[in-house]
């Protein structure tokens, strides 16, 4: 086994999810790659024994997101989950000026993470800070909204679906379209539905998964090196494969782009690796070893 492809349930953190797949499969070793809160569905790799050490290149993919959002209404935690504040006198937006300002966050902004949020102040996550009652500048970063769609609006209620890069949070996202509008709004309901190549439709319940024999389980299972298949391939020479698992840097053909390289030789996975420049190959992680 590689990677288990979950679609996590509601209520149910990413960790209690790996603890329930890793038991029901009776696995000794396991990770998941890109956690999702509890009150988020969808995908959630769950990584098995040796692939484990691949999990680190995971979160670098992009990833798409279907979202519902309640206006008139904002909470601390910018979803339904924490501390609700109605504000009755706002206006309810019209559909052509949503639309508006949905489209408006296409592309690259700068987006301040929210204070229950995993985002790090000196190696602290800001939720745990959040939770103490002690009140931090929230932090800002560069996103990348790759694609962005109004799915539906029937007030106060609006869907989104959206593509975005490492790093973003979608009920922040959110929130940020509304205040555009001088409006409030939280999260109500978060589905992952895309995940680097993986999509939704080949993932399994926790549910399904108990009613399956081990051949029928396998379906649902990856390759670390599909899981990956957005970083660029690079074969190398069985001579070149000694060298590459014994950690040195080995030859490669020259004008190579410096970038991380999924590494085989024929059809084999061997590690991922880096090249350093044009004409040579850095091991970064090896699969075997």
């Amino acid at each position: 086994m590689s990677v288990l492809i979950l679609n996590k349930p509601k209520k149910l953190s990413s960790f209690k999810s790996l603890k329930v797949i890793q038991n029901l499969l009776g696995l000794k070793k396991a990770g998941h790659a890109g956690t999702l809160d509890p009150l988020a569905t969808g995908i959630l790799p769950i990584f098995f024994d040796r692939s484990t050490k691949f999990i680190q290149y995971m979160p670098e993919q992009e990833k798409t997101y279907h979202a519902k959002f309640q206006l008139g209404c904002s909470s601390d935690t910018e979803d339904i989950e924490g501390n609700i504040i109605y504000h009755d006198s706002e206006q309810a937006p019209s559909l052509d000026n949503l639309r508006e300002s949905v489209s408006s966050f296409i592309g690259s902004y700068q987006q301040k993470a929210p204070l229950f949020s995993a985002k790090k102040v000196n190696g602290v996550a800001m939720y745990k800070f959040a939770r103490k009652g002690i009140e931090l500048e929230k932090r800002s970063q560069k996103v990348s909204i790759k694609s962005l769609e109004l799915l539906s609006y029937s007030y106060p209620y609006f869907e989104i679906e959206a593509k975005v890069s490492r790093g973003t949070y979608v009920r922040t996202l959110g929130v940020d379209i509304a205040d555009k509008l001088g409006c409030n709004c939280v999260l109500t309901d978060l589905c992952r539905t895309g995940f680097g190549p993986l999509k939704i439709k080949d993932a399994i319940t926790i549910d399904k998964l108990k009613n399956l024999d081990n051949k029928e389980k396998m379906q649902y299972v990856m390759r670390v090196e599909e899981i990956l298949k957005s970083i660029p391939k690079l074969n190398i020479s069985s001579t070149e494969v000694k060298k590459f698992q014994n950690g040195l840097t080995v030859s490669v053909t020259k004008n190579e782009k410096k970038e991380k390289k999924l590494i085989f030789n024929k059809d084999e996975f061997i590690g991922i690796g880096e090249i350093v420049n044009e004409e040579k190959l850095r091991p970064l992680k090896l699969y075997k070893i």
